[in-house]
């Protein structure tokens, strides 16, 4: 027995025992306006973690992506259509979204869709690091830095730090080190020269 019906029938009997004229059809009629249908619905059970783009944090490339996902019955994906968005995010929402698990509640036998946004917002609080392209002294190996993700239904907010710029401060500061030499003429000089090394 569901709620409804329960109410009614309490409702009933008290309007019997204290002799108040009720109809059980209006009391029934009633509870069947106050109960809502279920209607389907496509829930996102597990994100994939979009990637920030990092060519898109060098820009600065902030925005939305709008994307409609087709959910099947079973929660399969039917596929994902962007709707708009900086094109260079837009990928890495697709990306996200096409690996992202899915629920449909409710869902009959039809394909059920649902837009989700993707909020991409470049972080300004932390300062690249100096020495981010650099693991070591003369190394160009790249860190990249990782990206925060927060999910509020269908809702994902994707921040990251600003990017590095490759060659960084310290592999510059590196390469001004061990530019030194002495020329024929400065034998007996320690510092009578530089020449320059070049930086890929």
């Amino acid at each position: 027995m569901d709620v409804e019906s329960l109410r009614v029938g309490v409702a009933l009997v008290l309007a019997s025992v204290m002799g108040l004229p009720m109809c059980s059809r209006d009391l029934m009629a009633q509870g069947i306006t106050n109960t809502e249908e279920v209607k389907p619905q496509v829930v996102l059970n597990k994100l994939f973690p979009p990637v920030y783009p990092p060519l898109a944090r060098q820009a600065l490339i902030a925005g939305d992506v709008h994307l409609k996902v087709s959910v099947h019955p079973d929660g399969s994906i039917g596929s994902v259509t962007p709707i708009d968005g900086p094109p260079l995010l837009v990928q890495a929402a697709l990306d996200s979204a096409k690996q992202s698990q899915f629920e449909c509640k409710g869902c009959g036998e039809l394909d059920v869709s649902r837009t989700f946004t993707y909020s991409f917002k470049p972080s300004r609080d932390v300062d690249p690091d100096p020495c981010c392209c650099s693991e070591k002294p003369g190394s160009t190996a790249y860190k990249a830095p990782t990206s925060q993700v927060s999910q509020s239904e269908d809702h994902i907010l994707v921040s990251g730090p600003l990017t590095c710029v490759c060659p960084d401060a310290c592999t510059l500061a590196w390469a001004q080190e061990h530019s030194r030499y002495r020329s024929a003429e400065c034998l007996y000089l320690w510092k009578c020269g530089r020449r320059k090394i070049a930086i890929q």
